[in-house]
């Protein structure tokens, strides 16, 4: 009987559930809302959370109350928001009280000190971390609890000077501003000197993603909302968890450089928010070099990029929300490098898998034979590349070593070998191998096509010099050339910047120390005339990799490549007939 009277008033209070709007204490809600509160004498309470960091998979538009800060968030643009109506009044920091400790720095040298700031008005309340950064240093107040009544801030600050002079803070904290708290810089040796700029980024590839096709080509910036549904109907698990570890990563920071000199050793410590991690859990992560010397041919600074404490699980990302439309996915922290008379900053981001230019799209024979997921990686000459070959086996989603983060654990990880095209040609289906073996697989198609401008059908066309009609050179040049192969974003490398890169990697002992560098390079050979068949001869022996770059000539059917030999150092001073099949590692534009 008591179930009874309880569902009775139950029934009349959610009345309106089949009209899509629901009213609670409100007969009539209105019409563009799913929900309308009508008492006049009872608030709506909302969940009460220990912190942000215990919500798995958070969206945009999720509203919470904070217990650890004692106030109200929102997760919006991909990220918890700060306190919602916190600021007191009454509350007021004495900037002219407040005292840096020591009391001057020196540019170019390590400063480690304090920022004390006085206030009024403390009502006992929680405030957050936070961080403020000013000619190369930062200054950072911990979370902590204000005093009733007096009180004082104190924020570490650390870095090294850029430029001598001052470095002046703008602080603000709970609504109360403190607009220029200056630090005397003295003069001293710049970290890096000024015929030398140092900046860049670092991208993490981090992801989890079930319902991923088909993919949707950006048109926003990419945000960590997990998950979003592409058609609802699950496909193989893509499950990869970024980790800076505490032992540290090697990275790459680009370099320009008019002339030669020694840049000086350096450190700068950033917290990441809780919100941007797997676990939920708050790390500072450091980025630091050791003095080194450089020249104009110097392209990149080595440096070590690790978490502090504990190691930092960056958070994971959907393929259709984790990449945005410039591809460079989610902001994870920004540090701030010394470079002389104007900072420059060095990126480290979060990105989900970058599908191929055809995922999910069919090709000239009308199959689905494309649906690859690349990563991002870091090279020796700080540019972006993809960590593998296009069509390599581990990045098929359809096949049985589909494992999204391994490269060539050798040369003649066949594997890794992926798809060898004919120069400027699409991927079209000509250019898929089926690997077997480290020096045997079958083309997916044969090797008897007529020539052609525009390929009706994806047979390889196995003509000495072009497999056009008409020769174009521009085909493959940028990442909007009509024929580009590569993922929305990159393109095939230009034959100095293959030049670069093996400068920069500096490979002395041919195929085995390429396939050791950081774009792991695999033997795959050549696909050649005048029968298309994969060479016996250089398969598993030799790498052989397209350059965007035809030769100037218009008619000259040859095109640039480098080559890796199975000893010594690879060129890329080589050109060949387009109509040879050969790898494509492709770069950021």
């Amino acid at each position: 009987m008591k179930k009874n009277l309880f569902l009775l008033p139950m029934f009349f209070g959610i009345g309106s559930f089949v009209m899509a709007q629901i009213g609670i204490n409100q007969p009539n809600p209105h019409l563009s809302s799913d929900l309308e509160l009508g008492s006049k004498n009872k608030s709506l309470l909302l969940n009460r959370v220990p912190n942000t960091g215990v919500i798995a998979n958070p969206v945009n538009g999720m509203l919470i109350y904070d217990v650890s800060e004692q106030c109200v968030k929102a997760f919006q643009g991909g990220a918890w928001s700060k306190c919602f109506w916190k600021d007191n009044p009454a509350f007021t920091l004495t900037c002219g009280s407040a005292v840096f400790t020591p009391n001057v720095a020196t540019q170019g040298q390590a400063y480690s000190g304090t920022l004390t700031i006085p206030y009024t008005g403390g009502d006992g309340s929680s405030y957050q971390g936070q961080s403020f950064q000013s000619n190369g240093l930062t200054a950072t107040l911990a979370p902590g609890t204000f005093a009733v009544g007096n009180g004082t801030l104190q924020l570490s600050v650390t870095g090294f000077p850029i430029n001598s002079g001052s470095a002046s803070f703008n602080i603000t904290v709970n609504g109360s501003t403190c607009p220029a708290l200056v630090l005397p810089v003295n003069s001293g040796t710049p970290i890096i000197p000024t015929n030398i700029t140092i900046e860049g980024r670092y991208f993490i590839a981090s992801i989890y993603d079930q319902d991923y096709s088909p993919f949707t080509i950006p048109t926003g910036p990419a945000t960590t909302a997990r998950p979003v549904a592409a058609d609802g109907i699950n496909e193989t698990l893509v499950d990869l968890q970024g980790v800076i570890p505490t032992s540290g990563l090697t990275v790459y920071i680009p370099a320009t450089a008019t002339g030669s000199g020694t840049v000086g050793a350096w450190s700068q410590t950033i917290n990441i928010p809780a919100n941007l991690t797997e676990d939920g859990i708050s790390r500072n992560i450091t980025l630091s070099w050791d003095s080194q010397s450089y020249n104009t041919s110097t392209k990149s600074i080595t440096a070590t990029l690790k978490s502090e404490v504990g190691p930092l699980n960056a958070r994971k990302l959907d393929v259709n929300a984790g990449i945005g439309n410039d591809y460079l996915g989610v902001l994870l922290g920004k540090f701030l490098l010394p470079n002389s008379g104007a900072q420059k900053g060095y990126e480290v981001r979060i990105i989900a898998a970058i599908p191929d230019r055809m995922f999910n799209e069919p090709d000239i024979n009308k199959n689905y034979s494309h649906n690859f997921l690349y990563l991002p990686v870091t090279a020796e000459d700080g540019n972006v590349w993809l960590n593998n070959n296009l069509g390599a086996d581990y990045t098929n989603i359809n096949s049985p070593n589909f494992n999204i983060g391994k490269q060539a654990n050798s040369a003649t990880d066949y594997r890794a070998y992926g798809s060898l095209f004919q120069w400027g040609r699409k991927p079209d289906g000509h250019d898929l191998i089926v690997w077997t073996s480290s020096n045997s697989g079958a083309p997916v198609t044969p090797g008897n096509g007529p020539r052609a401008d525009n390929p009706t059908d994806a047979r390889f066309i196995p003509f000495g010099g072009d497999w056009r009609l008409t020769s174009n050179k521009s085909l493959w040049l940028t990442s909007i050339s009509p024929n580009n192969p590569c993922p929305n974003g990159f393109k095939v490398p230009s034959q100095t910047q293959l030049k670069n890169y093996l400068s920069s990697a500096n490979i002395t002992n041919g195929i085995t120390g390429a396939a050791t560098s950081k774009l792991a390079l695999p033997a795959a050979g050549t696909r050649v005339m005048p029968n298309g068949d994969i060479s016996t001869i250089t398969t598993g022996t030799l790498g052989n990799y397209w350059s965007g770059s035809a030769e100037p000539m218009d008619a000259n059917p040859a095109a640039q490549t480098m080559q890796i030999s199975t000893f010594g150092s690879p060129s890329a001073d080589f050109s060949a007939s387009k109509a040879e099949g050969r790898s494509v590692r492709c770069i950021k534009e």
